[in-house]
């Protein structure tokens, strides 16, 4: 018996981590057809997941590329019907709102980074109840997340945690004693500890940085081409999890500009549960209290450190003093929540 098909919209390559969970597990029960975009197909990841995999050439911000990217939604759209419509993000939910409004009972809005906390313009955010009234399902990455829907959209709400794959091969740590060396993962921006980390380096030859991910801008382009920094590109969940393990921290910290980023639910908690690898993030963060709790990583008192000199210090001092309990390890994987994906899409 053929499996039901599903459409899985979005505007990433096929590289990001989330998104790779995501499609290698909704490919255990559904026929899958990919959408996205991106230069080339290198880093596409998900592609042998997918029946059927289209990558509109070209960058999300291009007129032109967004204009090939909407027509090929049309025609994929018209061209079979689908049991489930997988939509990743508010934006294309409200992009395509007019097509998915008459198949809405299979529509899935699946939040990673909500537009309505991005913003503080009240004209965006009215349009919540609209969008909100189209998906049969809105997941969301975590409970914070959920209580910040309104309520009555809270029936519709699924929430799939950014958990990691469980790992097991972990790797002794990379640097000495009296070294410092530092994961720079995901996206990689201004508003996530680009300065910080050219700070740390500054002060000390004894700072490295990894970094592994997406550039979003010329000082974190700068930084990756230091001296004292070793850029991986983008890798695959798993070789970042091993690289993270050699690592005395990773780094974890949000720019507080936005409710977005207070909010933020960043895998890199959880993968510094499996890679047993302390994470640095600040307080502003909601999560930083559960990281606080559980000993996972040092917590900044603010993204906007006042004395680098000092933090270098205490990273070094206390890179071996947090612990990584088994019962956590066994836990926040994404083999033990996939399920709820999956269940969201029937």
């Amino acid at each position: 018996m053929p499996l039901p098909r599903l459409l899985y919209v979005c505007i990433n390559d096929g590289s990001d981590t989330r998104i790779n969970k995501e499609i290698k597990t909704l490919a255990t029960q559904f026929d899958i057809t990919y959408l996205g975009i991106g230069r080339d197909d290198s880093q596409s990841f998900v592609k042998p997941f997918c029946t059927q995999f289209c990558l509109v050439k070209g960058h999300h911000k291009s007129i032109p590329t967004l204009a090939k990217y909407f027509l090929t939604f049309i025609r994929l759209y018209f061209s079979r019907r689908y049991a489930s419509i997988h939509v990743v993000n508010e934006q294309l939910l409200l992009i395509f709102f007019p097509f998915l409004w008459g198949s809405r009972r299979r529509v899935v809005a699946d939040i990673f980074d909500s537009i309505f906390l991005r913003t503080e313009s009240s004209l965006v955010r009215s349009l919540q109840s609209l969008v909100y009234r189209l998906p049969k399902q809105i997941i969301v990455t975590d409970e914070n997340r959920k209580a910040l829907v309104p309520t009555k959209f809270q029936s519709k709400i699924t929430v799939v945690e950014n958990y990691p794959y469980a790992f097991e091969d972990v790797q002794p740590k990379a640097a000495a004693d009296d070294e410092l060396l530092i994961l720079y993962s995901g996206s990689l921006g201004v508003t996530r500890g680009t300065q910080l980390l050219a700070d740390l380096i500054q002060l000390s030859p004894k700072v490295q940085v990894w970094m592994i991910g997406w550039v979003y801008d010329d000082p974190t382009r700068q930084l990756s081409q230091d001296p004292q920094v070793t850029f991986w590109g983008v890798k695959t969940q798993q070789e970042t999890m091993r690289l993270a393990s050699e690592c005395d921290y990773i780094l974890s910290v949000y720019e507080t500009i936005n409710d977005n980023n207070l909010n933020a639910s960043p895998n890199k908690i959880y993968d510094a549960i499996q890679a047993q690898t302390p994470v640095i993030i600040n307080a502003e963060i909601k999560v930083s209290q559960f990281v606080a709790q559980n000993r996972l990583g040092y917590v900044l008192e603010s993204y906007y450190e006042k004395s680098p000199s000092r933090l270098l210090q205490q990273l070094i001092l206390q890179k071996k003093n947090f612990v990584f309990d088994k019962m956590l390890r066994h836990s926040y994987t994404w083999e033990a929540i996939e399920d709820k994906l999956i269940r969201a899409n029937l």
